[in-house]
């Protein structure tokens, strides 16, 4: 139904009946694959993408290629806010971990939501979401130890891709936590003695999920419940009355030669 792959994209799958029907007909199936960029920061924005599998990085193209803004797994789609709101792209889209994916074109999808206040309510609910994550992340980074930070992002990518095993390189996981390998590898290092995980060449095994979330900062646990209660609320409930004042207190979108898209 949304191409050759058994798995699922969560914000599809979450879709009722009447909100899925208008985007069947558009949705056409995509390969993901690693070091390929779905969309370039200040591109226009041709496609949205909704990933079955494998994990896309929001970031900012710095020099020394380093951070990570957000990320993108089955749970989510990549590309939304630019489609809807007719802006450029608000970051780079790095594909890390391969996959398949879902695409239909930024127009169309913009124009299905017009029709559709209850997808759009999803949708945006879904960006404010992305926002979060973002949020949450800059300010991690500020503030928590190194081996904090790590816990916190292999069960992030965990959420994200089935299994307990991490399919990135230390190089890869270093670049998205903005520190050096070196230092990536002596603090994984350290986790691993504790049997927390297990380190190979180019994965990394999540042996015991309950210690990686006892020694995550408190980072996980306040994004994972903000998440949960914005994404669970109904997307049928329309959006509260005004209240009163005086009652107050360029050219690299996704594209034939980045990523196949017929």
């Amino acid at each position: 139904m949304l191409g050759p792959t058994n798995e699922k994209n969560s914000f599809l799958s979450g879709l009722s009946a009447a909100e899925y029907a208008p985007l069947r007909n558009y949705l056409a199936p995509v390969e993901l694959l690693v070091g390929q960029y779905l969309h370039y920061l200040g591109a226009t924005i041709d496609a949205v993408i909704f990933p079955h599998s494998g994990l896309i990085a929001l970031r900012m193209p710095l020099r020394d290629d380093f951070g990570a803004g957000a990320l993108i797994g089955r749970d989510g789609i990549v590309g939304a806010l630019g489609a809807v709101a007719g802006t450029p792209a608000e970051s780079d889209a790095l594909v890390h971990i391969a996959g398949h994916a879902s695409w239909l074109p930024a127009a169309v999808f913009r124009q299905l939501l017009g029709e559709s206040p209850s997808l759009l309510r999803r949708v945006v609910r879904y960006t404010q979401a992305l926002v979060a994550q973002s949020q949450q992340n800059a300010v991690c980074s500020a503030v928590h130890p190194v081996e904090a930070r790590i816990c916190r992002l292999l069960l992030a990518v965990q959420a994200r891709c089935a299994g307990d095993r991490v399919p990135l390189i230390q190089r890869t996981l270093a670049q998205m936590l903005g520190i050096r390998r070196s230092t990536l590898s002596v603090a994984a290092g350290r986790l691993e003695a504790l049997g927390m995980i297990r380190c190979h060449r180019g994965y990394i095994d999540i042996v015991s999920r309950d210690e990686l979330e006892r020694r995550s900062c408190q980072c996980h646990a306040m994004l994972n419940d903000y998440l949960i209660e914005l994404l669970s609320a109904s997307a049928n409930t329309a959006p509260p009355a005004e209240v009163s004042r005086a009652d107050r207190s360029s050219s690299g979108a996704v594209n034939t030669g980045e990523i196949s898209l017929k």
